[in-house]
């Protein structure tokens, strides 16, 4: 990879704007042995946990409800962010169009539960 690779300015807009499904979410960026992760959703992912990673989520755009076993949902709007402890289940849904970053170590340990 060139220098001008490494250094590209990328804009999170362009990127979600770009997608049209219903729900995507893919790496956008690698950071040591951490990744970025976007999400374009206006739907419902599964209850899950992340057995040795931490979650940052942060929202960019529309209004990502983040509900946790045993805990009163989250609501977070754009400019909002909240740490998920590894471990803790939880699942993510958007009734609108919502963009969330997520930052996360890289391997995935995504174990989902009923």
């Amino acid at each position: 990879m060139n220098k001008e690779q490494v250094l590209a300015k990328k804009s999170f807009k362009e990127i979600s704007d770009k997608v049209d499904k219903i729900y995507d979410n893919f790496i956008l960026e690698h950071v040591n042995e951490y990744c970025l992760r976007i999400a374009v959703m206006q739907d419902e992912y599964k209850w899950h946990y992340h057995a040795n990673t931490d979650e940052l989520f942060v929202v960019l755009e529309g209004e990502l409800k983040i509900e946790i076993k045993g805990s009163n949902a989250v609501f977070l709007k754009p400019g909002e962010f909240i740490k998920i402890p590894s471990k803790t289940i939880h699942k993510t849904s958007a009734a609108i169009r919502t963009v969330n970053l997520c930052f996360e170590k890289t391997a995935d340990d995504t174990i989902f539960v009923d």
